[in-house]
């Protein structure tokens, strides 16, 4: 084989090679019927409308640390949703728990005042002033149906 021949096997050879190189950093990007955006090596469906993106760098030289990094990736991401979901539902119970105990209060203070209201002792209230006023008949009344509402409302869930 001459020299020249051996040349130009050796030019197309890298030809070749180069645009199979070119030809592997490109992908298919397409939109499916649900509205997902889809990428492949493959070409979409015919009549879908697609677009040729740049490959990531580094996925085609390795493509099983690069499905290793995704899994790596997509695992830390499961881990770090699932510490979340259980943080919001610790949050969501201690919330919960914390109204009933204001509830269970609450209620306990109505039903005082209301036992309190209905009974012949007299009844004292502070002023705005600070100083304590005996309520007559009419703020006695008045009293005992809004501790009779806080009864219902609180002790009735």
């Amino acid at each position: 084989m001459s020299k020249r021949t051996l040349w130009w096997g050796l030019m197309v050879g890298c030809w070749g090679f180069t645009l199979a190189a070119q030809a592997q950093q490109f992908i298919y990007k397409w939109t499916d019927s649900q509205g997902q955006i889809q990428y492949s090596e493959l070409a979409p469906p015919t009549g879908v409308q697609y677009e040729m993106v740049r490959k990531p760098a580094g996925a085609e030289q390795n493509p099983e640390a690069a499905t290793r990094d995704l899994n790596k990736e997509q695992s830390d991401l499961a881990k770090q949703v699932a510490e979340q979901e259980q943080k919001d539902k610790q949050q969501a119970e201690q919330a919960q728990k914390e109204s009933e105990d204001a509830r269970t209060k609450n209620c306990e203070a109505a039903k005082k005042n209301l036992k309190i209201l209905q009974s012949d002792s007299p009844v004292v209230k502070t002023d705005a002033k600070g100083n304590k006023v005996a309520l007559d008949p009419q703020q006695r009344d008045a009293e005992l149906k809004k501790a009779q509402k806080d009864q219902d409302y609180f002790c009735n869930p």
